[in-house]
Parts: C-alpha cells; sequence; structure tokens
C-alpha cells in the first residue's frame, strides 16, 4: 500500500486539502504531471494547462490539443492500479446518438510512466453542475437532461452504478469561442505545493515536482456567454457495468446509493451487491431531488442509518426487511407528512404550485423501495413535469 511507503512526515510540506494525497504517487498510483507538460497518443499531442480535479483513483487536467488551437479537452489519468481501463469501451459504446447527454470520448489511451501503466481519457470539458446558478427553468432543464443521459444508458443495456451530481457536468461548447490567452489569463493562477522529501533517497520519479490546487473552472464558467439551455453531460464511468451483472468492485456514493444496495450492504453485510437499472433510477429522482432543493436525501446520515430514512420517506417495507424492521423501537409510518414537510421547499423551486405537486408525484413515484415498482427511465422520461415547459 501507498501509505506503507510514503507517509506525510516524509515531506517537508504538507499536501494542501485542495490537493491529491503526495503519498499516492508511488507505484500503482498516481502518474506525475507538471504543467506545460505535453503528453502525446500517435499523432495527437496534448499539452497540460491547468488542474481540473482529483479523485482517488485519477487527476483530471484542462489541456490544450497541440495541432488545434482553441481546442481545450478535460484528460483523465487513472491510477495505474485503478480498475476502472474499461471505461472507454463503455463510453464508446454509448455514443451513438446525435444528441447525447454523456460525455464525449475524444481520445483512449495508455501512457507508461514511473509508477506503471495508466490509462488516459481524454474528453470534452464540463463545468460542475452543482456549481452554477439555479433557477426553475434551469433545474427542469438539468434535470431533463439527466433523464434522458440515464434512458441513453439503459438503452445501451449499461448501469452507471455511481449516479449523483458530482458526477455530473454542464458542456462549455463556448470554450472554442475563447482565445487561449485569455482563457487562461481568467483562470486561476496555479497554486502548487513543492514535492520535497526530507530523505532525499525519497525524492524518486514517482514524485512530481509538485502538486497543483484544481483550478476554478466553474467561476470561470459563469464569466463567458452559454447557449440558454444547459448543456448536461454524465460522466465517470468507473462503475459502469452490464445490466444484469455485479460492478468489478464496490465504489459507489452514499448519495447514488438506493435501498436494496443501502440494505444489502448496511444489514445483509453484502460486500459487492447487484446494481441494475433500477438502481440507477433510484438515484436519478435522488440527483432531482437535491438539484431543486439544494439537500442530499441522505444528508448527515450515514450508510446504516439509511435504511430507516427510506422507509420513512416511502413508508412501505419490503417483504424480506420485515424481520429487521420489527427488531427496531420504532414510530408509525407517515410518508405522506414526510413528503409533506418538504412540499413548501420543491414547490418555491417550481413555476408555480401545480408545477411543484407534480414534481412531488414523480419524485414519489421514482423513489420507492421496491425497485420492480419503479418506474424505467425511458417512463420517467415522460414524466408530466420533465415534459412541461416552462413559459
Amino acid at each position: 500500500m501507498a501509505s506503507a511507503e510514503l507517509c506525510q512526515d516524509d515531506f517537508h510540506f504538507s499536501s494542501m486539502e485542495t490537493t491529491e494525497d503526495m503519498t499516492r504517487y508511488v507505484p500503482g498510483g498516481y502518474h506525475p504531471v507538471i504543467i506545460g507538460q505535453h503528453i502525446t497518443n500517435g499523432a495527437s499531442s496534448y499539452r497540460i494547462m491547468h488542474k481540473l480535479g482529483f479523485g482517488s483513483y485519477a487527476t483530471v487536467w484542462l489541456a490544450e490539443k497541440s495541432n488545434e488551437p482553441r481546442s481545450f479537452v478535460a484528460m483523465k489519468i487513472t491510477t495505474a492500479d485503478s480498475a476502472s481501463s474499461s471505461e472507454a469501451d463503455w463510453l464508446r459504446r454509448i455514443q451513438n446518438a446525435e444528441s447525447s447527454n454523456i460525455i464525449e470520448l475524444i481520445d483512449a489511451f495508455d501512457l507508461q510512466g514511473p509508477n506503471g501503466i495508466h490509462s488516459v481519457l481524454v474528453t470534452d470539458v464540463v463545468a460542475p453542475v452543482l456549481s452554477h446558478p439555479t433557477s426553475a427553468r434551469w433545474c427542469k432543464a438539468v434535470a431533463r437532461g439527466l433523464a434522458h443521459a440515464v434512458k441513453q444508458l439503459h438503452a445501451s443495456g449499461i448501469v452507471h452504478g455511481d449516479l449523483h451530481l458530482g458526477n455530473v457536468g454542464i458542456g462549455l461548447p463556448q470554450l472554442a469561442d475563447q482565445d487561449p490567452d485569455d482563457v487562461m489569463q481568467d483562470l486561476d493562477t496555479p497554486e502548487v505545493t513543492l514535492v520535497l522529501t526530507s530523505d532525499p533517497r525519497k525524492q524518486t520519479p514517482s514524485l512530481p515536482a509538485y502538486v497543483v490546487a484544481p483550478c476554478n473552472l466553474a467561476a470561470y464558467s459563469r464569466r463567458i456567454p452559454s447557449s440558454a439551455q444547459p448543456q448536461v453531460k454524465i460522466f465517470d464511468f468507473g462503475n459502469a457495468h452490464e445490466n444484469g451483472a455485479p460492478p468489478v468492485a464496490f465504489q459507489c456514493a452514499l448519495e447514488a446509493c438506493s435501498p436494496e444496495v443501502v440494505f444489502a450492504r448496511a444489514v445483509e453485510k453484502v460486500g459487492n451487491p447487484l446494481i441494475d437499472t433500477p438502481s440507477d433510477v433510484w438515484a436519478l429522482g435522488a440527483m432531482i431531488f437535491e438539484l431543486v432543493t439544494g439537500s442530499s436525501l441522505c444528508r448527515g446520515l450515514g450508510m446504516s442509518a439509511l435504511p430507516v430514512r427510506m422507509v420513512e420517506m416511502t413508508g412501505t417495507i419490503p417483504s424480506h426487511w420485515q424481520t429487521w424492521w420489527n427488531s427496531l423501537p420504532r414510530s408509525p409510518l407517515d410518508a405522506d407528512a414526510w413528503w409533506a414537510q418538504r412540499r413548501n421547499q420543491l414547490v418555491s423551486r417550481c413555476a408555480d404550485e401545480r408545477d411543484g405537486d407534480a414534481l412531488l408525484s414523480m419524485l414519489r413515484r421514482v423513489l420507492v423501495l421496491d425497485p420492480a415498482k419503479r418506474p424505467s427511465s425511458a417512463e420517467v422520461c415522460h414524466e408530466l413535469w420533465l415534459e412541461e415547459t416552462m413559459g
């Protein structure tokens, strides 16, 4: 493990909270990258301009295609030990529609580095959906895009397996109209922390010269002209899999976990439960709820407390949950009261009371405990609230 080879005390300077863990720059871990570096794949060359973000299994960079001016892309470089090398295959399989709400795959290749072989995905650039100003019209447009994205996935026989708003972005086609000099001037000057080990013997090629804090792409995106309709893009297919098959490993964020997954993990102690299309539909409903209210369904709760919350909000108990439920001290169920407490919050972000009630009805149909009783993603797309436009 990385932590056994390097620890924070091995460095003169500590990682910032806004950067990846420096101790992960070891064989099997992150690939060292510096600003200005060229990364090539055959005839294609990409110059690293800034950092967009990072996760446990990848760093993501803003890059410019060297042979195509005004061509910014996002470059995701996975850790060498990551199990997500099939992500490009899923994206190729999905991208057959003229109008897609799935992130566009531009290039994919393997990159040999001092820490191993890394999968590289080059995609279009998106801004975080959670950072955008919201209005009733904007929320509905994004929700509609989310529903169509999930429908597109399921029509291809693919389960995303980790649908939450952190894996949703807004496309920035207007970047192609911006002068690269202006873009770089408007983005934050890269904030770096030198990677300098206390023991010179540990200053190996596995380490980058420095780690970089991500730029504030969201703030920049709000300053440049954009289309009236947000271009919703779902990304991060590291947990995607065939419908009916379990994911390779459980990597599902709490916000994306459906009741059947939560119950399997928290109560039945199943390490890698099945995540299928109804699970994605629950996650779709949870995303729309959070998008409109600004609050996650599982806010302040851990995995072990979620089954009770899910029973309270749905008012039903599946038969195989009954033994567990009977073992708990509990109050009478009143799902109508649970939703009534949140109605004003939902309606306030809709066009009017009628629009808000249509949203509430849709959420109650989608967010049910029994996966067999949830609508399909195609059926969700035809819900009244999503189909009605706002004047």
